[in-house]
């Protein structure tokens, strides 16, 4: 009977993966365990948790990279799954093209075995050329049903959408930068039309713009998707479903990440009401048991006894609450005073060799404004900071810093860290006159502890560097602090630790940010570059980012019409496309039609089994009827997509 209820359940639930009591160690350390959750076809979850507690590790294990070491990862047979990984191995040998292409690879190799055919068929004998022909026909009309014909410039056409030109598309992918890898990333996992995306971090080095394209899409996207982020904002409009992996365990609600935190608090008050609740019934019943003993009597053990027993009940049940996860914890160092006016920038123009990056720019920050800049990746804002801090020179106007100004500088990468060191000794190069306890005191503070102290930089996470950053920062002294991107790499937990450090700062703060939760937090101003300089509106002009969310799809020039004969080719692979997808829509609706009658027939027999008492007939039958559960979803996503197809070929005809 049980088996009969674990298929039932399954029937029931469609689930696409079945995460079962799943256990993974590294390094006799135990991430997490006893891990059980389900992801339906329609699910967008959120998976979140702090720095190290196996996010990560846990969709890699989904993918199938990794294997638990507890437990078990069932996947529908069926489930096409895409990945867009946080930091994915490039090849100097790959071209943007060709490296999103890929999400093709199934197509590219059946236009391979179509050329080898060809190739083949010259020099065949009568027999095996009949043979080759047959299967070239065969391999066609795959090959134009599932887009071949269309499968180039719709990868084309996606990569022009997210911003890059026709120039780029034949760099290699290893030059890009990491926002520009990201989207990239996304384009090859949106063309491979998964039915489950595990995206890791995707808005990290996104600009606003393309975190704007990747949450339209995700708010339209039909299959499934598990997303690690620590954009609160993006979350809450992504995912209708959170997991959190915290101390080991996992915690599951319904709804965005802000309907999550409440749920939890909720929770954990009503826990730790409970765990207070029974301690004092403890107490009070010990309080009886004492006084029982001082009277001394035959009849006063009998109930010391039962008093004991009850006590041995209540602690069985006894949960005490959930400690909050390990975080960091600081404040910054007073700060000296300074002037009035802090940075004074001047038609500022900034150049690479002949290309002008941005110019014509002006901007007067005041003492104790939390000034945040956006703008699109590659305008220069990460520059911006390197020529306030003196690493780089303007091309032309000036800039001058206030009276008294003591800056502090976060950068967004790691370079200034030397890989050879250990934490320690990179923090008493960088701090050589404070004393070792003292540094062991602020690295406990920031999670090192122990033998960590001792770890090379080349070893750690960007997470773990980047605290290492941001101590550096807190025991600077600055009363002026440049943040390039400084939430990029912290968990949700540290991303409030370091808001709330912000807020009671004393001194001035300019941010480089695409964070809009921390824009909409700490911003006194936000500012935004464009390459003629900086852009303020007023109030009533909107917010930046709307300059920011308008996202100009860049179409690829038509090439002119060297000779008739290229025109009616593409008039007949046009043609081709469009009676292939007609087909394919037909093509699919009747066999929605026949999977409609098979489960109507399997439901009655399932009924006619379990009137019979014939269970393991019901186990069968449940089994094929979840295949063909399975199947029908499948049949729905190819029909939206064959109609999707049609519509978009139907446009491009009426053009």
């Amino acid at each position: 009977m049980d088996v009969i209820c674990v298929l039932y359940c399954i029937w029931k639930s469609m689930a696409i993966v079945n995460v079962v009591q799943v256990r993974k160690e590294f390094a006799e350390r135990v991430l997490f365990s006893d891990i059980s959750f389900e992801i339906g076809p329609r699910d967008h979850i959120g998976l979140i948790g702090v720095n190290g507690c196996g996010k990560s590790t846990l969709i890699q294990m989904i993918e199938g990279r990794l294997r638990p070491d507890g437990g078990f990862i069932a996947m529908s047979p069926q489930c096409i799954v895409a990945c867009v990984e946080q930091l994915p191995k490039l090849s100097e040998d790959v071209k943007l093209y060709d490296f999103v292409l890929q999400a093709h690879e199934a197509l590219l190799q059946c236009e391979r075995e179509l050329n080898e055919i060809v190739t083949r068929i010259e020099t065949a004998g009568e027999e095996e050329r009949r043979r080759l022909i047959d299967r070239q026909f065969r391999l066609m009309e795959r090959f134009q049903q599932e887009g071949g014909l269309t499968f180039r410039s719709m990868t084309r056409s996606a990569l022009l959408g997210l911003g890059f030109t026709e120039e780029e598309l034949e760099r290699p992918i290893a030059r890009f930068s990491g926002g520009q890898v990201a989207k990239a990333m996304l384009a090859r996992a949106i063309l491979r039309k998964a039915d489950l995306l595990l995206l890791d971090e995707p808005t990290n080095n996104l600009d606003v713009a393309a975190i704007c394209y990747l949450q339209d899409f995700l708010s339209g996207y039909k299959g499934a998707y598990v997303l690690v982020s620590h954009d609160r904002a993006f979350l809450d409009a992504s995912v209708n479903r959170v997991l959190e992996l915290e101390n080991g365990h996992l915690i599951a609600t319904k709804g965005n990440y802000t309907r999550h935190v409440e749920l939890k608090m909720d929770e954990r008050q009503i826990a730790a009401r409970r765990y207070q609740q029974t301690m004092k019934e403890i107490k009070r019943i010990e309080g009886i048991i004492a006084q029982q003993r001082r009277w001394n009597q035959a009849h006063n053990y009998v109930t010391i006894a039962s008093k004991e027993k009850q006590i041995e009940r209540l602690k069985e049940g006894l949960v005490p609450p959930e400690k909050d996860p390990a975080a960091i914890h600081f404040h910054f160092r007073g700060t000296e005073p300074s002037g009035n006016e802090i940075i004074d920038v001047r038609d500022l123009a900034v150049a690479y060799g002949n290309k002008t990056v941005f110019e014509h720019a002006d901007l007067l920050i005041w003492k104790g404004q939390t000034v945040c800049l956006v703008g699109a990746n590659g305008c220069g804002k990460s520059t911006f900071l390197k020529v306030l801090t003196g690493e780089l020179l303007p091309a032309s106007g000036h800039y001058r810093l206030g009276a008294g100004v003591r800056l502090g500088y976060y950068r967004q990468s790691s370079d200034d860290l030397d890989p050879e060191n250990t934490i320690l000794e990179e923090m008493q190069n960088a701090f050589p006159h404070a004393l070792e306890g003292e540094l062991r005191n602020y690295l406990g503070a920031f999670l090192f502890r122990g033998d960590d102290i001792y770890k090379r930089i080349g070893s750690l996470s960007g997470g773990e560097r980047a605290r290492i950053k941001l101590l550096q920062l807190v025991l600077g002294g600055a009363n002026v602090l440049l943040l390039d991107e400084p939430t990029n790499h912290f968990d949700i937990a540290s991303c409030e630790v370091l808001e709330r450090a912000l807020e009671a700062f004393g001194g001035t703060i300019l941010i480089v940010t695409h964070d809009r939760y921390l824009v909409e937090r700490m911003a006194d101003r936000v500012v935004l570059l464009e390459k003629d300089g900086f852009v303020e509106p007023e109030e009533d002009e909107g917010s930046v980012f709307d300059r920011l969310m308008v996202r100009p799809v860049q179409r690829q020039e038509r090439q002119p019409q060297d000779n008739k004969s290229n025109y009616y080719l593409r008039q007949k692979e046009y043609k081709a496309a469009l009676a292939a997808a007609k087909q394919e829509i037909c093509k699919t609706e009747r066999a929605i039609e026949e999977n409609e009658r098979a489960q109507a027939q399997t439901e009655a027999d399932i009924e006619k089994a379990e009137a019979r008492g014939d269970f393991e007939g019901m186990q069968r039958l449940c089994i094929a009827l979840g295949q063909l559960q399975n199947e029908e979803n499948l049949l729905y996503e190819a029909l939206e997509r064959a109609e999707n197809e049609r519509a978009q070929l139907e446009k491009e005809g009426e053009a």
